[in-house]
């Protein structure tokens, strides 16, 4: 994984039985995604919108010549979009070989868990669709909500399809 930027590395050596999160707020919710599929973290790198394009899609960037479609995660995920810039980061997803982007207000830190302590995703769960998340981890008193990274990259494939 590139790092445009240093984050502080996991306080225990992770085992068979555990994994590993970049964790990011997106409009306050806690957010975490498997760290073997985030290729690179970058300070805001400049998204040309396309015509046309869902809401879902914020556009695309050039990373390194490879044309990347950016994500609008607030919208993806029906939270309310931030208007302070200055935190955001683009998370480089690289998902079955295939790289997208994701807008994210902030990006935490790198954490360390137990597959075992993960809990599966409520029902009843209202503050983000839970058609993109995976599990549930809880901390002292903080909710992560884990990414399913395949439910990402089948928001954009079902945008293509509808095109």
């Amino acid at each position: 994984m590139t790092h445009s930027e240093t984050y502080e590395t996991p306080t225990r050596v992770a085992g068979e039985d555990d994994l590993q999160l970049v964790t990011f707020e997106i409009a306050g919710v806690r957010i975490g995604i498997d760290i073997a599929m985030v290729q690179e973290i970058n300070r805001l790198i400049e998204v040309t919108p396309v015509p046309g394009a869902p809401r879902s899609i914020d556009g695309v960037v050039n990373l390194r010549g490879e044309v990347v479609t950016v994500i609008n995660a607030h919208h993806v995920l029906d939270l309310d979009r931030s208007d302070d810039l200055r935190a955001r980061r683009n998370l480089i997803l690289n998902i079955d070989g295939e790289r997208i982007g994701i807008l994210v207000d902030t990006v935490s830190d790198i954490l360390t868990l137990h597959r075992g302590d993960l809990v599966p995703r409520p029902a009843n769960m209202r503050s983000i669709d839970t058609r993109f998340v995976d599990s549930i981890y809880l901390q002292d008193s903080d909710l992560i909500v884990i990414l399913d990274p395949n439910g990402l990259l089948s928001s954009i494939q079902l945008v293509s399809d509808a095109a």
